[in-house]
């Protein structure tokens, strides 16, 4: 079971996501407590973050396997994700 821990910055992607995407958000959170990391898709870009889809909307947190933590740092369209990533201006 890991714990669920939110950076500073989530509360202001969360509250710009619409209400849908935070209830269906809401009803994952077991599934980020329970699930194995290699159920989730990791960062192409050499991150360490790992990347989940609610619709056309990605979550990115890290999963730290020792202290069983996983960090949430963002959630957003693909648009807003790119620029997040810097990989979009």
């Amino acid at each position: 079971m890991y714990n669920l821990e939110f950076e500073n910055d989530w509360r202001s992607y969360f509250r710009n996501v619409p209400l849908d995407i935070q209830n269906r958000f809401k009803k994952r959170l077991d599934k980020y407590e329970t699930f194995p990391s290699f159920a989730f898709r990791h960062e192409k870009h050499g991150l360490d973050f790992f990347v989940d889809e609610i619709n056309q909307y990605r979550v990115l947190f890290t999963s730290d396997e020792k202290s069983k933590i996983r960090r949430f740092y963002f959630i957003g369209d693909h648009k807003e994700y790119e620029k997040f990533l810097g990989t979009r201006k």
